[in-house]
C-alpha cells in the first residue's frame, strides 16, 4: 500500500513530467533517497524517467542498490549530501528533491546549493523535511538531540543531526543559489500516520492525500505554529531562475 509520502512522490513527479518538453521524459535526482522502496511503483507509472538517488548511509544504499537491479534508467551514488554527485552533469536535471532530509542537514546552506547546482534552468527543486522530531518528539533523547541540533549544532556528529528548520530559513537557501520559490505546502497529519497504520485498503489514504492537496490555500491561512503543529511535514517548492 501506498503510503502518504509515496503519493507526495509521485505528485512531484507527475508535475516534472507535466512541464517536460513533449516527448522526452525528465531527469529527476532525489538526495537521501534512503531505501528507495518506493520506484518499482514510480516507474510502473512513468517507466521513461531518468532517475538518480544518492544516499550517504551504507545499509540504505545497499538495500536502494538492490532495488534499482532491474530499473535500468535508474542509478543509486553511495556519498554525502554536500559532495558533487560523480559523472553527473551540473544543470541537468528537471526535478530535484529530497524527503524528511533537510531536518538531519547540519549544512543546509551547502546542501541546497548542491540540489540547485544540477537543477535546469526553468527546472524544479522541491524539498519536504520533518518537523515531527522538533515538535512531537518520542523519547527525551530525541528531545536533547533536537535542543542540541538548535542551539549547539557542532556538538552532534552528523548522523544524529535533528533539529527545526523554518521555511524563511529554506527560502532563504533557495534564493541564494537562483531558485525561486513558488509554493509552501502542509502535509501529514499525526493521525493520518495512524490511520496508514491500521487501514486495510489503499482508497481511503488516496483521499487523504487528496483533500491533503485540495485544502492547501485553507491550510496555508492558519499561524505559522498551528499549521506546523497540525501539519508537520513541509514542503517548499522552487524553480530554477
Amino acid at each position: 500500500m501506498k503510503s502518504l509520502k509515496e503519493m507526495f512522490i509521485g505528485e512531484v513527479v507527475a508535475e516534472a513530467v507535466r512541464r517536460a518538453p513533449e516527448g522526452r521524459a525528465p531527469r529527476v535526482m532525489d538526495l537521501g533517497c534512503g531505501s528507495a522502496s518506493y520506484l518499482p511503483s514510480l516507474f510502473n507509472k512513468y517507466p521513461d524517467i531518468e532517475y538518480v538517488g544518492v544516499e550517504p548511509i551504507k545499509a540504505s544504499y545497499d538495500k536502494a542498490a538492490a532495488v534499482v537491479e532491474d530499473l535500468p534508467n535508474a542509478q543509486i551514488h553511495y556519498q554525502l549530501g554536500y559532495d558533487s554527485v560523480p559523472n553527473e552533469v551540473e544543470g541537468s536535471f528537471d526535478l530535484v528533491f529530497s524527503l524528511s532530509v533537510l531536518e538531519h542537514v547540519k549544512h543546509l546552506d551547502k546542501f541546497i546549493a548542491l540540489s540547485a547546482k544540477y537543477v535546469k534552468s526553468g527546472g524544479m527543486m522541491v524539498h519536504r523535511y520533518d518537523l515531527g522530531h522538533a515538535l512531537h518528539s518520542h523519547s527525551l533523547k530525541e528531545k536533547l538531540h533536537v535542543i542540541m541540533g538548535n542551539h549547539i549544532p557542532q556538538v552532534l556528529p552528523e548522523r544524529q543531526f535533528v533539529r527545526y528548520v523554518g521555511v524563511p530559513e529554506v527560502e532563504k537557501c533557495y534564493t541564494n543559489n537562483g531558485v525561486k520559490k513558488t509554493k509552501v505546502t502542509y502535509h501529514q497529519m499525526p493521525n493520518h500516520k495512524a490511520f496508514e497504520k491500521i487501514v486495510g485498503s489503499i482508497e481511503p489514504v488516496e483521499e487523504l492525500f487528496a483533500w491533503e492537496m485540495e485544502f492547501q490555500t485553507d491550510i496555508d491561512q492558519l499561524p505559522v505554529k498551528e499549521k506546523e503543529t497540525l501539519f508537520p511535514a513541509v514542503a517548499v517548492w522552487g524553480e530554477k531562475v
